[in-house]
Protein backbone atom coordinates (compact mmCIF):
# COMPACT_ATOMS: atom_id res chain seq x y z
CA UNK A 1 0.00 0.00 0.00
CA UNK A 2 1.21 3.83 -0.91
CA UNK A 3 0.94 5.79 1.72
CA UNK A 4 0.73 9.55 1.07
CA UNK A 5 2.15 12.17 3.49
CA UNK A 6 -1.00 14.30 5.02
CA UNK A 7 1.28 17.51 5.74
CA UNK A 8 -0.22 20.16 7.69
CA UNK A 9 -3.42 17.26 9.18
CA UNK A 10 -4.77 17.55 12.23
CA UNK A 11 -7.53 15.36 12.18
CA UNK A 12 -7.29 11.64 12.92
CA UNK A 13 -10.12 10.68 11.06
CA UNK A 14 -9.61 12.12 7.61
CA UNK A 15 -5.85 11.48 7.84
CA UNK A 16 -6.63 7.89 8.47
CA UNK A 17 -9.29 7.64 6.04
CA UNK A 18 -7.25 9.29 3.33
CA UNK A 19 -4.80 6.31 3.61
CA UNK A 20 -2.10 9.14 4.97
CA UNK A 21 1.54 8.02 6.63
CA UNK A 22 0.83 7.79 10.33
CA UNK A 23 2.87 7.32 12.73
CA UNK A 24 1.58 4.98 15.55
CA UNK A 25 1.04 6.83 19.10
CA UNK A 26 -1.97 4.76 19.62
CA UNK A 27 -0.36 2.69 22.56
CA UNK A 28 -0.05 5.88 24.77
CA UNK A 29 -3.76 5.90 25.35
CA UNK A 30 -3.40 1.90 26.97
CA UNK A 31 -0.50 3.18 29.22
CA UNK A 32 -1.95 6.50 30.23
CA UNK A 33 -4.94 5.17 31.33
CA UNK A 34 -3.42 1.80 32.71
CA UNK A 35 0.62 2.75 33.71
CA UNK A 36 -0.30 6.37 35.42
CA UNK A 37 -2.04 7.90 37.80
CA UNK A 38 -2.21 11.07 36.12
CA UNK A 39 -5.66 13.45 37.12
CA UNK A 40 -4.35 15.59 34.26
CA UNK A 41 -1.83 15.06 31.38
CA UNK A 42 -0.23 17.84 29.98
CA UNK A 43 1.44 17.02 26.13
CA UNK A 44 4.08 20.04 25.63
CA UNK A 45 5.58 19.60 22.26
CA UNK A 46 6.58 22.99 19.87
CA UNK A 47 4.75 24.16 17.55
CA UNK A 48 3.94 21.84 14.27
CA UNK A 49 4.79 18.65 16.29
CA UNK A 50 1.42 16.71 16.01
CA UNK A 51 -0.45 17.86 19.87
CA UNK A 52 -3.83 18.77 18.04
CA UNK A 53 -3.42 15.31 16.18
CA UNK A 54 -2.73 13.00 19.04
CA UNK A 55 -6.16 14.92 20.87
CA UNK A 56 -8.35 14.08 17.84
CA UNK A 57 -6.73 10.65 18.18
CA UNK A 58 -8.14 10.47 21.56
CA UNK A 59 -10.94 11.75 20.81
CA UNK A 60 -11.56 9.32 18.57
CA UNK A 61 -10.80 6.61 20.43
CA UNK A 62 -12.77 7.81 23.61
CA UNK A 63 -15.55 9.73 22.20
CA UNK A 64 -19.45 8.06 22.88
CA UNK A 65 -20.80 10.19 19.79
CA UNK A 66 -18.41 7.81 17.05
CA UNK A 67 -18.01 4.81 15.69
CA UNK A 68 -14.46 4.41 15.33
CA UNK A 69 -13.51 1.22 15.29
CA UNK A 70 -12.20 0.79 11.72
CA UNK A 71 -9.71 4.39 12.10
CA UNK A 72 -7.98 1.89 14.53
CA UNK A 73 -7.29 -0.91 12.71
CA UNK A 74 -3.76 -2.24 12.63
CA UNK A 75 -2.87 0.09 14.91
CA UNK A 76 -1.29 -0.94 18.49
CA UNK A 77 -4.06 -0.15 20.90
CA UNK A 78 -6.22 -2.54 18.71
CA UNK A 79 -3.92 -5.61 20.38
CA UNK A 80 -5.36 -4.84 23.91
CA UNK A 81 -8.58 -6.34 22.76
CA UNK A 82 -10.39 -5.96 26.26
CA UNK A 83 -9.10 -2.79 26.72
CA UNK A 84 -10.72 -1.68 23.64
CA UNK A 85 -14.01 -3.35 24.19
CA UNK A 86 -14.05 -1.15 28.17
CA UNK A 87 -12.39 2.38 26.66
CA UNK A 88 -13.37 2.56 22.92
CA UNK A 89 -16.44 4.58 22.05
CA UNK A 90 -17.70 4.48 25.74
CA UNK A 91 -17.04 7.90 27.59
CA UNK A 92 -18.46 11.73 26.85
CA UNK A 93 -15.19 13.90 25.31
CA UNK A 94 -15.59 17.25 25.32
CA UNK A 95 -12.13 18.55 22.29
CA UNK A 96 -11.31 21.76 22.30
CA UNK A 97 -8.68 22.91 20.08
CA UNK A 98 -7.30 26.39 20.62
CA UNK A 99 -4.54 26.08 17.84
CA UNK A 100 -6.60 28.86 15.66
CA UNK A 101 -7.23 30.78 18.18
CA UNK A 102 -4.72 33.69 17.31
CA UNK A 103 -4.77 37.45 16.89
CA UNK A 104 -2.70 40.74 17.47
CA UNK A 105 -4.75 41.85 20.41
CA UNK A 106 -5.60 40.04 23.82
CA UNK A 107 -9.49 40.96 23.27
CA UNK A 108 -9.98 39.89 19.37
CA UNK A 109 -7.99 36.24 20.58
CA UNK A 110 -10.44 36.42 23.74
CA UNK A 111 -13.48 37.01 21.71
CA UNK A 112 -12.09 34.04 19.27
CA UNK A 113 -11.81 31.98 21.94
CA UNK A 114 -15.60 32.78 22.94
CA UNK A 115 -16.43 32.18 19.07
CA UNK A 116 -14.67 28.69 19.72
CA UNK A 117 -16.01 28.03 22.94
CA UNK A 118 -19.67 28.49 21.88
CA UNK A 119 -19.39 26.70 18.81
CA UNK A 120 -18.29 23.47 21.00
CA UNK A 121 -21.24 23.88 23.09
CA UNK A 122 -23.61 23.86 19.48
CA UNK A 123 -21.93 21.02 18.93
CA UNK A 124 -22.39 18.92 22.15
CA UNK A 125 -26.22 20.10 22.66
CA UNK A 126 -27.43 16.70 21.81
CA UNK A 127 -25.59 15.00 23.66
CA UNK A 128 -26.68 17.29 27.24
CA UNK A 129 -29.76 15.81 26.73
CA UNK A 130 -29.08 11.94 26.17
CA UNK A 131 -28.65 9.04 29.08
CA UNK A 132 -25.05 8.28 28.00
CA UNK A 133 -24.37 11.94 30.27
CA UNK A 134 -25.36 12.00 33.75
CA UNK A 135 -27.29 14.61 35.77
CA UNK A 136 -25.09 17.53 35.39
CA UNK A 137 -25.17 19.45 38.64
CA UNK A 138 -27.30 22.59 38.99
CA UNK A 139 -24.27 24.38 39.83
CA UNK A 140 -22.12 23.73 36.24
CA UNK A 141 -23.17 25.48 33.77
CA UNK A 142 -22.59 24.32 30.18
CA UNK A 143 -21.06 27.02 29.00
CA UNK A 144 -20.51 30.69 29.86
CA UNK A 145 -20.36 31.66 26.02
CA UNK A 146 -23.79 30.05 24.99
Amino acid sequence: MDFKVGVGKSDFAALREAGNYYVDKTELIHELVNDTDNEVTLFTRPRRFGKTLMMSMMENFFSIRKNSANLFEGLAITEHGDFCKEWMNQHPVLFISFKDVEAEEFSDAYDMLGVRLADVCKDLADAIDTDAVGELPQTIKVCGFC
